[in-house]
């Protein structure tokens, strides 16, 4: 038994932002800042090495040099991957106190303090359990993938395929199961990953109806909102080629069309962040007795 609506999830996100406008008005602050600030950090760290790298994927080039680039970029990826891990918990954070602890909708849900370092925590560990399934998983490919070039002909392809479709199947069965941790970790105060799986126990279908329900709704507003933008952009001026932000100078990252887009962008993402991260807190509250206050 689903013990919830899929389509009711699905809205979740929606339904905050029109009920609480200021909360989404201080996400699409957030994206603004955090954008141009790692913009600027890219720009100033590797947006000439970025540049090229990128016209390189368009001409033939030599194996060595684009290797020596990409190892130029390290410490731009170094440096994304650190706002990674403290942007993030405090978004997945304000996600679920927005659905779990409605009330508490100063600065947008946004806060830092022990819920995040929770998040943070829990996403060390996925990060951790994440990267030796796949490594188990890669094996097991590995060695479909060897059976099936001695099986030769039609018996290859078709190993190949299952083995594939395997891999994929695991690694989204997987994610559903575990997909409450964040609201349960986030609801009970302590980093637990794998009460996910006994609350998400015959319940698979109806979670990922719901998340790929949500998923559909983000991308048909991504797409939409994308294309206004483009559109506006175009209209003052910033010309197709805005699609593919220019970062050989903070002049040429900073330029009125630029800004104006990310600007927009900013505000399209405060709406898709809440529809793409609510759902899993909005089934946790289905699923589970009220937080501890």
């Amino acid at each position: 038994m689903a013990d919830f609506s899929a389509t009711d999830v699905a809205f979740t996100g929606f339904r905050i932002v029109r009920e609480r406008p200021m909360a989404a008005a201080v996400w699409a602050g957030l994206q603004l800042v955090t954008s141009l600030i790692l913009g600027a950090i890219i720009v100033a760290t590797a947006g000439p090495q970025l540049m090229a790298l990128q016209a390189a994927a368009f001409s033939p080039a030599d194996p060595t040099a684009a290797f020596a680039m990409l190892r130029q970029l390290m410490p731009m990826y170094g440096v994304l991957l650190v706002f990674a891990l403290i942007f993030y918990p405090i978004l997945y954070a304000a996600m679920a106190r927005a659905v779990l602890r409605p009330a508490e909708d100063r600065f947008g849900y946004l806060r830092v303090g022990a819920d995040e370092l929770r998040q943070l925590g829990l996403m060390l560990l996925i990060l951790v359990l994440g990267f030796i399934f796949y490594v188990f998983s890669v094996l097991i490919l590995a060695f479909a993938i060897v059976i099936a070039h001695f099986a030769g002909g039609l018996a290859s392809a078709l190993i190949g395929a299952i083995a594939i479709v395997a891999f994929l199947v695991g690694w989204v069965f997987i994610l559903t199961r575990l997909s409450l941790a964040s609201p349960l970790t986030f609801a009970t105060r302590r980093v637990d990953l794998f009460g996910s799986w006994a609350l998400t126990k015959r319940r698979f279908w109806p979670i990922f109806g719901a998340y790929l329900l949500a998923l559909t709704l983000a991308v048909v507003v991504y797409l939409l909102g994308y294309a206004v933008i483009l559109g506006i952009v175009a209209a003052v001026g910033g010309g197709a080629g805005m699609a593919h932000p220019d970062l050989s100078s903070m002049s040429a990252f900073v330029s009125p069309p630029r800004l104006i887009q990310t600007i927009l962008g900013a505000m399209l993402m405060a709406l898709i962040w809440p529809v793409f991260l609510t759902p899993p807190a909005a089934i946790y509250r289905s699923l589970a007795p009220p937080p501890p206050e």
